[in-house]
């Protein structure tokens, strides 16, 4: 299936580019759709392409999802996300094994063949491309950092906090439980238990699968700093992690 030239304009890569040079990457592109599960590409295949995320949730995987040493370092449900690119910049093989997280998770597919002419008709794409690349090595550091130095159950407060939907007090997971235990680098049961603990100590309250009901933001975030949960009341005296505070 081939995307449609408004669909390429609203994407980062291509929106700068003149309208002929859209239009014909638009017929060299292809849409992707995947089943929950099914792969994407695979780790160590050439970089023939690059990918950008336009509905659905994807998951990146080093190594098959059902070996035990195993580990999903990077999940995204992101309109617009831009995937492996990195790899085909460089033309390396790629380093994980990508799989849709749901069904019908759709995805541009854009060959590295396009890549030269996009770059020769956008003298800024290139600045571009290289800035994604710095913030996503950025992310990926800080995530390494954290699994080989943070506690579980602060691993688990900074996943919950930056799963919180906006605007509301609910924290939506949307991984299985294995899921969420390999994304965090701990075993499932470690999870279990800290979820369990900030259940107990009255910080979230289950609400349903992978649904949570934030009931002191205050206490996550302290604990998402490495420092104590406060005490009841603790938005009301301005501790850390109140509204006045920036988060972790």
């Amino acid at each position: 299936m081939r995307p449609k030239v408004e669909e390429l304009a609203g994407i980062e890569w291509f929106r700068r580019l003149p309208a002929v040079h859209v239009a014909a990457a638009a017929d060299a592109c292809s849409v992707v759709t995947l089943a929950r599960d099914e792969a994407l590409y695979r780790s160590g295949e050439a970089p023939d392409a690059f990918f950008v995320l336009l509905h659905g949730r994807v998951g990146a995987w080093r190594g098959e999802p059902t070996d035990p040493e195993s580990m999903l370092y990077f999940v995204s449900d992101r309109r617009h996300e831009s995937l492996c690119l990195e790899n085909v910049v460089a033309d390396i093989p790629y380093f994980a094994t990508m799989r849709g997280l749901v069904d019908g998770t759709r995805l541009l597919r854009v060959p590295a063949t396009v890549l030269p002419a996009m770059l020769e008709a956008d003298r800024e794409l290139g600045i571009a491309i290289a800035r994604h690349i710095a913030e996503r090595l950025q992310a990926f550091t800080e995530q390494m950092t954290d699994l080989g130095l943070l506690p579980v159950t602060r691993r688990v407060a900074k996943f919950l906090l930056a799963s919180q939907q906006a605007g509301s007090d609910l924290v939506v997971v949307p991984l299985r439980q294995a899921e969420v235990a390999s994304r965090l680098g701990a075993a499932r049961q470690s999870v279990n238990q800290a979820l369990a603990s900030l259940g107990q100590r009255g910080i979230i309250e289950a609400v349903g699968r992978g649904v949570y009901h934030l009931l002191d933001r205050p206490a996550l975030v302290a604990l998402a700093r490495g420092g104590p949960a406060p005490g009841p009341g603790s938005r009301a005296r301005g501790v850390v992690g109140s509204a006045r505070v920036r988060d972790a």
